[in-house]
């Protein structure tokens, strides 16, 4: 029988503090290799609902960059939602280590 280790609730909220500071620092390194300056002939496809559907319509010279720039869009909102969620778990790390 393996005997599973226990962590306590201040070592639990201290590994997702550092896990949402890995995704923030791995999303802009993903953003770093990404093109993120939107085209004119493609600004019309910025924020599309359904991408699957919408690439249909697309000239195939451009599916390739238009689905960086939709990931890179994607990368920015995840830095964001990242920083929300770190900056709650450090306000709660910081109580339960005063």
């Amino acid at each position: 029988m393996t005997e599973t280790t226990q962590i306590t609730p201040l070592q639990a909220r201290i590994a997702e503090v550092a896990q949402y500071e890995a995704n923030i620092a791995l999303y802009q390194t993903i953003l770093q290799t990404l093109p993120t300056e939107w085209p004119e002939r493609l600004l019309q496809y910025k924020g599309a609902k359904n991408q699957h559907d919408t690439i249909a319509g697309v000239a195939s010279e451009d599916v390739e960059l238009l689905s960086k720039l939709w990931y890179a869009d994607e990368c920015t909102k995840a830095v964001k939602t990242e920083t929300l969620e770190l900056t709650k778990s450090r306000s709660v790390l910081n109580v339960m280590q005063a």
